[in-house]
Formats: structure tokens, sequence, C-alpha cells
């Protein structure tokens, strides 16, 4: 066997598409002289397909392209093809998550996902039947055993599941020189180096090499990294990159040692996501159908790095920047979004909401008085600049306004609905004030974002001489408890017990709890934590916060 694995950028839905995208491979895969080819779990239609698999028409459509590939390819490599299969009649699901085997033009045999996900961002047992039997197959004279993605992660991990069955081990009892696995695993912050670390652990203990082919690109939330591999017993290790999509011929190559490669510092973890991050813009914008990214520029650091971002993923000529000076703005912040600006080289205006604001306060005088109103008044600010925002981007063909909001501010309510929540997506939205702060360091980005935006303390600019420490604790702390009670789930006294005071502890966490209601109607947010609001996360927004989360 001649084995080349396909990492594919597929769209769901796109069945024409797709079928593009594994015709194209399987010509790369043969000029490198592969007799086979491993493609990612569900190539055909796209990961996640979720609810599109409960329409008959859908999965009808699947099956015919299926059909329309193996007699396309008729004369080349045999392919392992994650695809939708048909389910028997009479069983509690329509369809199998599968693995085809298509070979001379048509289907030699197939692997049913026997192990399907409910946690964290899966949901596959709502949609999918399980597999029965684990099969070895004969493909191009090597006993192979298939296995799709959670088939494999059969190991102690935190938050992974115990399961009855072993699908590897079954297969390597049943004689399998090697397995075959078609994979959707996404992304976050380290989720590289646990899954090799986790394939490392089967491939030595059932003494077969594991090859993986993994999704890549973004698809709403998620992000696909890729990072396909060959494993071997030993650890040895041969790689496709990550957030591009690749073919290559695996087997006899050049290999590197598991551990060296596994090192990463704080810079390449951050680089890493900001990777991910662009990957997960430029496609959901062109899977998306939107061109051009409208986003207001505050002088503040959070628009910088969304719109550094943007300019990564989508091009300047694809960005709009928008200053909307207000009652409160200073100077120097509307000299730092000028300033970004032409280091990005976008197209920027600013647009006073003076006199909109002045007007809105006017009409609703006779009711909330002539005082300050408090929030409301902060608030009103904020929604005006949404509502020029939307305008704008309605009045451009092909445009989206990008929330900039952060992952700390998000938790903590610390955003006005309708006001800089509006948008499309939030691609800052799964990360801390800190990241955003270490993204924008990064050496690959010195000199993008004015120094003056680094190094002025985080503010609103919505009330007079306002930072964000008065109504916050500081970011470090923040960010913190963060961490503890919303990603290690840690409890009120376990991030007290970190030496964090019980007062700001016990602020945040009621912040956290009662601002779920605003991160229902968050934009879809671009996830890089292991536990990022969104699919991956699911609370009630009515219950109480006493007792066993907050002790009085």
């Amino acid at each position: 066997m001649r084995l080349a694995i396909a990492q594919i950028n597929t769209t769901v839905g796109d069945l024409e598409g797709n079928y593009t995208l594994i015709l194209e491979a399987v010509r790369r895969a043969s000029d490198l002289g592969a007799d086979t080819v491993l493609f990612p779990e569900l190539a055909t239609c796209g990961y996640p397909p979720q609810d599109l698999v409960t329409r008959p028409d859908f999965v009808s459509s699947v099956e015919k392209m299926n059909q329309r590939i193996a007699e396309d390819l008729e004369s080349g490599p045999a392919l392992i093809l994650g695809s939708l299969r048909t389910s028997p009649e009479g069983s509690s699901r329509d369809v199998y998550n599968s693995a085809l085997i298509l070979d001379q033009g048509r289907l030699q045999g197939f692997h049913d996902k026997i192990l399907l996900p409910t946690y964290d961002v899966f949901d596959e047992a709502r949609t999918f039947e399980p597999g029965g039997e684990a099969s070895v197959h004969s493909i191009r004279g090597k006993k192979v055993g298939i296995a799709i993605c959670e088939d494999l992660w059969t190991t102690t991990l935190s938050g992974q599941p115990t399961y009855s069955r072993d699908p590897g081990q079954e297969l390597v009892e049943q004689g399998a020189e090697i397995l075959l696995s078609p994979s959707a695993s996404p992304f976050h912050a380290g989720r590289k180096r646990i899954r090799e670390q986790v394939f490392a652990a089967q491939s030595k203990r059932w003494g077969v090499p594991i090859c993986l082919a993994n999704l890549v690109g973004g698809n709403t939330e998620l992000i696909f990294d890729g990072g396909s591999f060959l494993m071997d017993p030993d650890g040895s290790i041969e790689r496709c990159p990550s957030f591009s999509s690749h073919v290559a011929l695996v087997g006899g190559v050049a290999k590197s040692g598991l551990e060296a490669a596994l090192e990463d510092t704080d810079e390449e973890s951050l680089q890493e996501i900001a990777d991910a991050l662009i990957l997960g813009i430029s496609d959901f914008f062109q899977k998306c159908h939107h061109e051009t990214a409208v986003l207001g520029l505050s002088g503040g650091i959070d628009s910088a790095v969304a719109a550094l971002l943007a300019v990564e993923a989508l091009g300047s000529e694809h960005v709009r920047g928008v200053g909307m000076p207000g009652p409160y703005s200073s100077i120097g912040s509307q000299e730092d979004a000028v300033d970004l600006a032409q280091r990005l080289g976008i197209d920027f205006q600013m647009i006073s909401i003076q006199e909109s604001y002045t007007q809105m306060r006017s009409s609703l005088e006779p009711v909330l008085g002539t005082g300050n109103w408090g929030v409301a008044q902060e608030n009103l600010q904020s929604r005006i600049r949404g509502t020029t925002l939307m305008t704008l981007a309605n009045s451009m063909p092909g445009a989206m306004v990008l929330a900039t909001g952060n992952k700390s501010e998000l938790s903590v309510g610390y955003c006005t609905l309708y006001g800089d929540m509006c948008g499309g997506l939030a691609p800052l939205g799964d990360l801390s004030k800190q990241q955003v702060y270490g993204i924008a360091r990064l050496e690959k980005f010195r000199g993008r974002i004015p120094d003056s935006t680094l190094d002025k303390p985080p503010s609103a600019e919505l009330a007079p001489d306002q930072v964000d420490t008065d109504s916050l604790p500081p970011y470090e702390q923040l960010d913190a408890i963060l961490s503890g009670w919303v990603e290690q789930r840690l409890s009120f006294q376990e991030i007290v017990d970190l030496g964090i005071p019980e007062e700001s502890v016990r602020s945040v966490i009621r912040l956290i709890e009662i601002s779920e209601h605003k991160r229902r109607q968050s934009a879809p947010i671009l996830r890089v934590s292991p536990r990022a609001y969104g699919v991956g996360r699911r609370v009630p927004i009515a219950r109480s916060l006493d007792g066993w989360q907050l002790p009085s």
C-alpha cells in the first residue's frame, strides 16, 4: 500500500464543491504515486452536518454524490472516504457516520462509526446510528482496520467518556496491520499536543501504525486545524501542516520524534491561536458568502486586534474600519484609530455619534430626566454605534460586521446587547483580555498596532475618565477567576484558595452567571479554548445562583 493523506477543507452541504476538492486531492495523490487515499470524516457532506442529516433529500443527494465519486475515479487509487450511509429500516437513526472504501468504480466495503461522542461540542448520538461490527479489510494487499475519529479515543483522558467497546483493539485482534482514521477533531489551544499524545499511546499499545486524516478549516464556531499524521508504535511521526489543505504521501519518509515537536513556548501557543482565528475568519466569510468585514475602531486593543486578524484573513482591501467618537471619546483614542487604519492599509472613515446621541437624549429626557442615566446613558452610546455599523454593512453588498468583544468582557456582561455585541461573527469571543494583548505583541505582528494602544489603560470611554477597572477587577485577577470557573470548572472555594480575594471571586462568578442571557444573543464565537461560550457550553438562563454555587 502506498498511502496518501488528503487533508482538505470541506464546506457543510456544498456537495459539488467538496466533490471538486476530493477529485483534485486524488489527482495530486496519484501524481505522488499513491494507490490509496485517506480522507477526513464526512468529507463528502462536510462536518458537522448537524440536523441536515435528518433531511431525506440531503441524505439522498450525498449518496448520489458518493456513487458519482466512485464512478469518476474508477481507474484511480482506492479511497477511504468519510461520508453518510443510510441505516437499515427500523434503526433509531436514519444514517451512519461512515467511511466508505471506494475502488474500481464501486463500494468495496465500509466502516460505520461505533463510538458517537456526546460531550463538549459533539452531539453525534442525536443524529447518527452507532455502527455494529469492526471488520478488517484488505486494501491494496494490506490488512487495514478503519476507525473513525472517536473510535480510537479510548484512553483515560480528563473529560473523555469511558466506553464499553474499544474498536481499535477489536481491529488489531482481527489482524489489522495498520489503522486508518478519518477524523474531524476540532482545534483548541493545546489540542494538537493532546491528540498526538493519545495516538502515540494507542499506536504503542496496539503495536501498529495509525494514520489519521484530520479535517482542516473553519465551520461556523469550530476550527479544524488539520495536523494529520502517520504515527508509528515507536513514537515517530510524519506530520501534515496545521491550518492549511495538504496532500502527502506517508510512509518511508524521514520522521521526527514526538516529544521534541511538542515543546511549545507561550509565543508559539499564541501564534497557533492567531493562526486558528485567521483561518476561522477567512472560512466563515467565504463559506457564508461575505467579502468585507466592517468593524468599529475605538483606538482600543480589542478592535485593533480584531482588525489585524481580519486583514490577515481577508486582505486589507476587504476590511473597513469606522471611528465613531462620542461625548467621552479622547483625542488620543481617535488618533490611535486613524494610525491603526493607516498601518493596516484599510479603508477608514470617522462618523461622529455626538449629534445622534444628543437627539436621542432629548427625546428620552421627558421620561428619564435631564441628569445622569448611569449605565443606560453608557449603553445608549454603544447602541448608536452598533446601529451605525449595521447600517453601513447593510448598504454594502457582501459586508458583515465583526463584533470585537473578548471573553473576559462577555463573561461578566461588560458589553452591550445590540451595541458592541452587534455583528455576524465574534472572532475574539474566546480570548481572554490577556490573550488579546499577547497576540498584539507577537513578533509576527510587531509594528502593526500603535504602541499607544498597547500601553494605555483599557477603557470603554462611555463616561468621563472611565477605565475598565472602575467596574472590574484587574484583568490578571479577572482572567484567573474566569479560567477557574468557566474552563477548569473549579468551585468557589477552590478559586479562593488560589489566593484571590473572596469578594472578587464572589462578584465575578455572580456576573458570569447573570450574563448568560447576553451570551445567548452573541454572534457566533470562534472556539480556541477547551471550553468556549457557544455550542460546547450549555447552562440554563433561569436558575438559582445561591447554595452550591455561591455560599453565603
